[in-house]
C-alpha cells in the first residue's frame, strides 16, 4: 500500500519537474515514479555495500545518484533520471529531503 502523503509529494514534484522539461514526451507519471524507485534501489544497494554513505546534512547526495545513472546508461530509466536531475538542481535542502523521504516511504518493502 502506497503512503498517500508520500505519493502526493512525488506527484507534486513531478508536476514541478515538468516545468523544467517541457519536451519530455515519454516522461509520464508512471515512468517518473518507476525511475525514482529504480534509482532508490540502486542507491540503497550502494549504502548497504558501503559504496555510498549518507551525508549528515542531506538524506542522499545527488552526486552519488549521477554516478549511478552514468554507470547504468543502458537502463530503461536513464532519460527519466536525467530529467529528474535537471529538476533536482533547482531544489533547496528542505525540498530535496522531502522528496527523498517520500521516495523512501513509497518504495521501501
Amino acid at each position: 500500500m502506497v503512503n498517500k502523503v508520500s505519493d502526493n509529494v512525488i506527484e507534486r514534484n513531478y508536476r514541478e519537474c515538468l516545468k523544467f522539461e517541457s519536451g519530455a514526451c515519454n516522461f509520464d507519471l508512471a515512468t517518473a515514479k518507476a525511475a525514482l524507485e529504480n534509482l532508490y534501489e540502486l542507491y540503497k544497494n550502494g549504502i548497504l555495500t558501503g559504496r555510498f554513505t549518507k551525508d549528515k546534512d542531506y538524506v542522499v547526495r545527488c552526486a552519488d545518484l549521477v554516478i549511478l545513472a552514468e554507470e547504468n546508461k543502458d537502463s530503461l530509466f536513464y532519460e527519466a533520471w536525467r530529467i529528474w536531475f535537471a529538476y533536482f538542481v533547482s531544489m533547496g535542502y528542505a525540498g530535496w529531503n522531502e522528496l527523498w523521504e517520500a521516495i523512501h516511504s513509497c518504495f521501501r518493502p
